[in-house]
């Protein structure tokens, strides 16, 4: 192993800042409270770290390293909830590590305007108070967006303050502000010039419900297996899905009938042809040949075509271009006219005759009684299909013919698959690489115009008038669409923008560099872009993720990002994502500072008022708080919430929150609080000497006590792991090394061990603990902001008052990141494996002093071990065993016979791996009373055993069972014949005595 000499963290200077310390938000000096209370830790330290701008490095050297990362912009529909939460502990912790590290932190906080989204939820609003944005008209619906705003984003950024989020708030935007509508203009200007942004009449996904289109993958597809019911917005009742329809067109020119399948019989109307497929010999004779339309008595081709799948319905398909995607390319590919039928809220138009102004799904019903008062209805079969719903609306999509503005992606999603293929972009967990790869392997032009009023209005100019048709004219206002008309020769009478507004995405996609200053070359581009990781949820790989990577190739050069980390989903109690509207979302300030279970529902109540929930989910959230949080949610703090988001393996697909790993990681903060009061009372025993060379002793392992070279040992080993923890993305491990050390060897152990002591011993071991504890303050900050630096300046105020020296920084927040060869010389992988095997035997003679009932007593105990490391320091283990099991005396042997080594001992003996341990149990128990009571337990076990053999063997239950059920008992079997075992084994010590 490579010694390198310790840095002595009391005696050489640590990085600090330039000012002097400035005075803190409370007087650390105050006697600590007797217990941890995150209310009064929490306090006021953020306003402190703000306002002396910690969060960031001042004035850095030019060969500063630097690290900088955006934080998903927030939607604007509403306030943050859990999954916002763990976005920010990842990258808090990562902003906090990498500023310890020295490197020169930027972080960008800001907040997204949610085109869709937003507009939906303020007219919801509006809608409540008997209102419509047509009534308000644009100007006014868009002054209400703007209030709505200024309340939801004031709210979100005090969300996260209140979780710790070291955001340099200088940077903070918001994706309409005046400088990122700018860039969003510009970006489509300069892809409309280079012909990738372009205008066409084409088929889109129509949600009538916002009267406007969508993307691809806004559409979520609902599989229905047969009939069922779902609820459309604008119909009172459920309309029903999951039937196919068949019916008869009659053929032109003779008496026979062909019988089509669909499952839309209101879009017989927009019928245009007739498809079967060419080598279907039921139809073959037919192709060419022309039917009547049931309705307008026009003629419509039959024709052949090899994507008809023969096995759907009859295998003869009506062909409807203006409403069904499949047939719309079947139409480009056979020059069939497009027919639309329905207007932008689902009403049938003009074009459909007697059944104008019809509801799409009311004229669904009166053309099934059209085709059955002409007797041209076949049947109605129940019939698995995919329903596509409006991700946000709720709505049934309704595909429609409308001109669009489109983004087209095929090179740009091939640059984008070439930066992961060369390993220019990493992304983590690698997994994800094939998903990348298929969905930019078949992506589609993206449409971009959205037909709302709240967004960024596509920066296009139509001259009216001019002698060409359509001339589209991007520019940045109309003053530059004059100027370009005039510069090429274009005439024109007036200049018009164009009334939609672009997909919230496409504002989206350029946020790593528009945050910097794109388009103009600022200092933030030129030093902070690209960024070095990109964080977020794996949810928004294709909306987000893919299109900055392609967008920033395409404008700027470069990628956007260095690294790509996807964390997993938050769920809730039944496996669905949390969403506002479903109402299952539980804000993590509800955790931080608790909150009844009356302060839950009103929220709820407040949200189906305002028509945010349908009185549907209202009810399912309603019954599902009372269920999960019956007495409320108790005060946790954002330094427990935070501790436990990092404690899971963010990189798995989905993440149950679990409330009982909360209360345990509260209960951790109060364990580390309880550990620096002991220490802070242990240094006022001592009383050290002013002058003295406290720390000496760090470059002289060996002159250490076990004890002490186990705990530094584990100090280096602790730091090592997290450095590689979080190198790697891998938090949980993190978390788990810091929480195995200070709870499980800090507490648990060292603190026991050390209480004893008297003399030089417990000075150098209240030194020794000294350096674990701020050392591990260190290591947790980012992780436990607040708890760190309450613990930091009380334990660095306390040194000064005592008079020894420390490297203390202004913050913690600023103070230097532990080196993973800091402690080298203490490690020591012997000695760690002598002291677990020693501490495994300690835990199980904890496990028989409960086991027995002697928690108060100080029995007797041999410790057998062959192993020539324990037997070398004999004394050492038997007090440190003896002091941490609460034992009388324990006699460590390398070998022995128990019934030689006392004459009044009775031992109860367990094995730990390849060693032994014994427990005297000679006058510590009422052995008639022991015996009845292990009679009474062990027939009870005896009786459970034999019920459950008796189930798992009948024939039922292993043929029906569910595996996973009967595994749970099979484990159960298990554990009950052990514990029946060990109450025999105990029956037969007894029996001893």
């Amino acid at each position: 192993m490579l010694k390198v000499a310790p840095r002595r963290i009391f005696l050489l200077s640590s990085r600090r800042l330039a000012t002097a310390k400035l005075q803190l938000p409370k007087n650390v000096k105050d006697e600590m409270p007797k217990a941890y209370s995150p209310a009064t830790v929490e306090e006021n330290w953020y306003e402190w770290w703000e306002c002396n701008s910690f969060f960031r490095h001042h004035k850095p050297l030019p060969s500063t390293k630097k690290f900088s990362m955006v934080l998903p912009p927030p939607n604007i529909t509403g306030t943050l909830h859990i999954g916002h939460a763990l976005t920010c502990a990842i990258q808090d912790s990562l902003v906090c590590w990498n500023r310890m590290k020295g490197k020169d932190t930027h972080w960008f906080p800001g907040c997204d305007h949610a085109g869709i989204a937003t507009q939906v939820i303020v007219e919801k609003n509006l809608n409540s108070q008997n209102i419509t944005r047509e009534q308000l008209g644009r100007k006014k619906f868009e002054e209400e967006i703007w209030k709505w705003k200024d309340e939801k984003e004031n709210t979100i950024y005090k969300q996260l303050k209140a979780l710790g989020a070291t955001l340099n708030w200088e940077k903070a935007v918001f994706t309409m502000d005046p400088k990122m509508c700018y860039a969003v203009n510009e970006a489509f200007i300069q892809l409309h010039r280079k012909g990738k942004i372009y205008r066409k009449e084409s088929l889109v996904n129509w949600s009538c419900q916002l009267r406007s289109a969508i993307s691809d993958i806004e559409v979520d597809h609902q599989l229905v297996d047969g009939p069922k019911g779902i609820l459309v917005p604008g119909y009172d009742k459920p309309v029903t899905f999951g039937y196919i329809y068949q019916f008869e067109y009659k053929l032109w020119d003779s008496n026979e009938r062909i019988v089509v399948s669909t499952t839309r019989p209101e879009t017989i109307l927009g019928d245009m042809a007739i498809a079967v497929h060419p080598e279907d010999m039921r139809y073959k004779k037919y192709i060419g040949k022309s039917v009547i339309h049931p309705v307008f008595h026009t003629k419509l081709p039959i024709i052949a075509d090899s994507e008809v799948d023969q096995q759907f319905g009859t295998g003869a398909l009506k062909v409807t271009p203006a409403h069904d995607p499949k047939d719309y390319e079947m139409a480009k590919r056979h020059g069939l006219e497009m027919f639309s039928i329905f207007d932008d809220r689902g009403i049938s138009n003009k074009n459909c005759n007697q059944f104008h102004g019809l509801p799409r799904f009311e004229l669904r019903e009166k053309m099934v009684d059209f085709l059955r008062d002409n007797n041209l209805l076949q049947g109605i079969l129940p019939h698995q299909m995919s329903v596509p719903v409006c991700s946000r609306s709720g709505d049934i999509i309704e595909p429609l013919l409308r001109p669009q503005w489109f983004v087209d992606t095929q090179e740009m999603a091939q640059k984008a698959m070439e930066a992961v293929q060369s390993g220019k972009l990493k992304i983590y967990p690698p997994q994800f690489e094939r998903v990348w790869f298929e969905w930019l392997g078949n992506i589609k032009d993206w449409c971009i115009s959205r037909q709302l009023w709240w967004g960024h209005r596509v920066p296009a100019y139509n001259l009216a008038g001019a002698k060409e048709t359509a001339i589209w004219i991007a520019a940045h206002n109309s003053e530059k669409a004059v100027e370009h008309a005039k510069n090429h020769g274009l005439d024109y009478t007036s200049v018009n923008q164009d009334e939609d507004v672009l997909d919230t995405w496409f504002s989206s996609s350029l946020f790593p560099f528009s945050v910097c200053g794109w388009p103009e070359h600022t200092m933030d581009l030129r030093n902070l872009f690209p960024l070095d990781l990109m964080e977020t949820g794996h949810d928004i790989l294709f909306f987000w993720v893919a299109r900055m990577v392609m967008m920033s190739l395409e404008l700027t050069g470069e990628l956007p990002f260095k690294e790509i980390l996807l964390h997993g989903i938050i769920c809730d109690s039944q496996g669905r994502k949390m969403s506002k509207s479903l109402g299952n979302v539980i804000d993590p300030l509800d955790i931080v500072y608790g909150a009844s279970l009356k302060c839950m529902e009103d929220k709820l109540e407040s949200s189906f008022q305002k028509g945010h929930l349908s009185s549907k989910e209202f009810e399912k959230a309603i019954a599902e708080k009372r269920t999960a949080f019956p007495s409320g949610i108790p005060q946790t703090g954002a330094d427990a919430l935070r501790f436990t988001l990092c404690s899971y393996n963010v990189k798995s697909h989905f993440i149950n929150l679990d409330m009982a790993i909360l209360k345990r990681n509260r209960l951790f903060c109060n364990k580390i609080w309880q550990a620096t009061r002991f220490l802070f009372l242990l240094l006022d025993e001592i009383s050290p000497k002013r002058g003295s060379d406290y720390f000496s002793w760090l470059n002289e392992p060996n002159n250490s006590s076990v004890v002490n070279q186990w705990i530094m040992n584990g100090l280096a080993k602790m730091v090592n792991q997290i450095d590689g923890a979080m190198t790697r993305y891998d938090f949980h491990h993190a978390t788990d090394a810091l929480y195995n050390f200070l709870y499980g060897n800090l507490c648990d152990v060292y603190l026991e061990a050390i209480k004893p002591l008297t003399g030089a011993d417990k000075q150098q071991s209240a030194l020794v603990l000294v350096v674990c504890l701020e050392t591990a303050l260190r290591c947790l900050v980012p992780f436990m902001p607040f708890l760190s630096e309450e613990l930091y300046q009380r334990l660095h105020t306390k040194l000064a008052d005592l008079g020894i020296p420390s490297s203390q920084s202004v913050s913690i927040l600023v103070a230097e990141y532990p080196s993973k060869d800091e402690f080298a010389l203490w490690r020591n992988e012997e000695l760690e494996k002598t002291v677990d095997s020693v501490l495994r035997a300690v835990t199980e003679l904890r496990n028989m002093k409960l086991e027995y009932g002697l928690a108060k007593s100080k029995p007797d105990a041999v410790f057998v071990c062959p192993s020539e490391r324990v037997l070398s320091q004999t004394d050492h283990y038997s007090k440190l065993m003896s002091t941490i099991a609460g034992l009388k005396s324990v006699t460590i042997y390398g070998d022995m016979c128990l019934t030689n080594s006392s004459e009044k001992a009775c031992w109860a003996s367990r094995t730990v791996e390849n060693c032994s341990v014994h427990l005297n149990l000679a006058g510590m128990v009422d052995r008639k009373m022991e015996l009845k009571k292990n009679q009474e337990k062990l027939k009870k076990l005896v009786e459970n055993l034999a019920r459950l053999e008796a189930n798992m063997g009948t024939a039922s239950y292993r043929s029906s069972a569910p595996s996973h059920v009967q595994e749970t008992h099979r484990l159960k079997v298990a554990s009950l014949q052990t514990e029946i075992r060990q109450l025999k084994e105990y029956a037969k010590e007894l029996a001893k005595m």
